[in-house]
C-alpha cells in the first residue's frame, strides 16, 4: 500500500467518481521501487465493486486523461499476465525527483501542507479545511490503529470533508479534529448497534409474552 500515492490520487481534479475509485485502488498497489502498479483486472474489479468491463472502461479513460500509462506484461513462457500501470499523477514526478535530490527535504514541500501533519498547531490560527483535503499518512495510520479498513477510511474521509466544508468549521490542528472524528464514528457505530440489539430484544420479548398468553 502507498498512502502517498492514494492521497495524490484523491487530489486529482475533474474525474467522475467511478474513475477516481479505480485510480485510488490502482494507486494503492503502487510499487515505490519501480513506480509501477500491476494489480490484476479481477482484483481491481473486486476492490472497486465493479464489473471487469467497467474497470477496463475507467482505466482506458484514465489513460486518455494522461493520468496513467498502461503497458502489456508477459510471463517467461510467452503468455500475457496482468498489465503494468505507471502513475502519471500531478505531483508524482515532483515527489520522486525531490526524494532523489534531497532526503532531508520536508515532505510538506513535496506533497503540500494538507498531506502531512504539523506539530506547529499552537502557532497557527484556526483555518478552514482545505477544499482538496485528503487524509495524510499520519491520518491514515491513526485510522488503521483504530481498526478502520481501507474502505472505511475512504468513507470517513469523505464524510469528514463534506461535514466540515458544509459547516464552515475552523481548527488550528485538523489532524486532531480527524482523530476526534474517528473516535466519535466508532462510538456512534457502537451505540447504533446497541440500540438495534435492544430493539430486537424488546421485540422478541414482546413476542414471547404474546405467545405465552395466547399460544396453544
Amino acid at each position: 500500500m502507498s498512502h502517498y500515492m492514494t492521497a495524490l490520487a484523491m487530489k486529482q481534479k475533474g474525474l467522475k467518481p467511478a474513475a477516481k475509485i479505480v485510480l485510488y485502488w490502482l494507486a494503492d498497489h503502487h510499487n515505490g521501487e519501480t513506480n509501477r502498479c500491476f494489480p490484476s483486472l479481477a482484483r481491481l474489479a473486486d476492490l472497486c465493486e465493479m464489473s471487469k468491463r467497467s474497470v477496463q472502461t475507467q482505466l482506458d479513460h484514465l489513460a486518455e486523461q494522461g493520468l496513467i500509462k498502461k503497458s502489456l506484461a508477459w510471463r517467461d513462457d510467452g503468455q500475457q499476465t496482468s498489465n503494468n500501470y505507471e502513475l502519471l499523477l500531478e505531483g508524482v514526478q515532483d515527489l520522486l525527483c525531490g526524494v532523489e535530490k534531497s532526503a532531508t527535504l520536508p515532505m510538506q514541500d513535496l506533497l503540500g501542507n494538507n498531506l502531512v501533519s504539523s506539530n506547529q498547531g499552537s502557532q497557527r490560527r484556526a483555518r478552514a479545511l482545505p477544499d482538496d483535503w485528503v487524509p495524510n499518512d499520519k491520518n491514515i495510520d491513526d485510522a488503521i490503529k483504530r481498526g478502520f479498513s481501507d474502505k472505511e477510511i475512504s468513507h470517513e474521509a469523505e464524510q469528514f470533508r463534506n461535514y466540515h466544508h458544509a459547516k464552515g468549521s475552523k481548527f488550528k490542528v485538523w489532524d486532531a479534529a480527524w482523530r476526534t472524528w474517528l473516535g466519535n464514528s466508532r462510538k456512534f457505530a457502537q451505540a447504533s448497534t446497541a440500540r438495534s440489539r435492544g430493539a430486537t430484544d424488546s421485540l422478541l420479548a414482546g413476542f414471547g409474552s404474546y405467545a405465552n398468553k395466547y399460544g396453544n
